[in-house]
């Protein structure tokens, strides 16, 4: 006679999950940016680059993309509209326009101001 082993029968726990519905949603804004750079020239973003809202509060810089962070460069080999994305914390809601700012101790840092707020957070800005 064979050994038979009995039927045993498993009851999973019910879970209940609770989702808070005020949840803070993690909010980026992405800005794409062009700026003309000669053969041989050279590029970098210093990380006092802020979104400045129409209050003064600084947004900050948390990612970039296709551009070195001072002091490193990026050495552009061919004349061209060079193309690079910055990726900054949210914007508060109440935000209608920002500018963009490149806060740096010396010459040449860039300002776009009054960029209108959108909806996808998601802007294209030339440099110069």
């Amino acid at each position: 006679m064979e050994d038979v082993k009995p039927l045993i029968e498993i009851q999973e726990p019910e879970v209940e999950i609770q989702v808070d519905p005020f949840e803070e949603v993690e909010k980026q804004v992405t800005v794409h940016c062009s700026i003309p750079c000669p053969a041989g020239g050279g590029l970098r973003i210093w990380p006092s680059t802020y979104l400045v809202t129409e209050d003064g509060t600084k947004i900050s810089l948390v990612h970039w993309e296709g551009i070195s962070l001072a002091p490193e460069w990026t050495r552009v080999n061919k004349e061209q509209n060079y193309r690079f994305t910055l990726i900054f914390a949210g914007l508060p809601s109440s935000c209608k326009a920002f500018s963009l700012e490149e806060i740096i101790p010396e010459p040449g840092g860039f300002h776009v101001g009054n960029i209108k707020r959108n909806k996808t957070d998601v802007y294209k800005v030339q440099l110069s």
